[in-house]
């Protein structure tokens, strides 16, 4: 027998986890009345290097994620500290679809994705599976594309806010 965890208990040990802000990002579409889609979003890792993946998890009602299945394609940018309001713009409620898109430096990826110039590292990738857990899709991304575009500090989310990394405990070559 399981343990139910509530919803707010869940969220208040899950703001604990720190990740990496990123803007997943979906479009342009033949369909003019589409227009690209994006959203802030932490739940994204690294799957492995043979073939290049990642897995990025979004709201499976959210307009990006019904974008990027229908596509089959979508980017995943890492911010860096400066993209504050890249960050909150994607997260918030005031801007939707392609009104987003005025805050950045928004490029056409070769996949026809969103691509953000300035980003710490954006991957742009084909959807290689799609699985759906409660209310959010999981994307496996099949990595096609990668450009690293700075060497800034990442955006960090921690504790329902966005923090820097702070100094190195650990120098290690690059």
């Amino acid at each position: 027998m399981s343990a139910t965890i509530a919803p707010d208990v869940f969220r208040a040990a899950m703001s604990r986890l720190a990740g990496a802000v990123n803007v997943i990002a979906t479009g342009f579409s033949d369909d003019d009345s589409s227009g690209p889609r994006g959203m802030t979003a932490t739940a994204v890792c690294s799957l492995c290097a043979e073939p290049p993946s990642l897995i990025a998890c979004l709201h499976r009602d959210a307009g990006t994620a019904v974008q990027a299945l229908r596509l089959g394609v979508f980017s995943v940018n890492v911010l860096t500290q400066r993209h504050l309001e890249v960050a909150r713009t994607f997260a918030g409620a005031e801007r939707f679809g392609a009104d987003r898109f005025t805050v950045g430096a928004w490029e056409r990826g070769r996949l026809g994705v969103p691509v953000l110039a300035d980003a710490l590292v954006a991957f742009e990738c084909r959807v290689a599976q799609a699985y759906t857990h409660g209310t959010h899709t999981v994307l496996i991304g099949g990595i096609e594309i990668v450009r690293a575009a700075s060497t800034e500090e990442p955006l960090v989310f921690h504790a329902r806010r966005f923090v820097g990394l702070g100094k190195d405990l650990e120098r290690r070559p690059a």
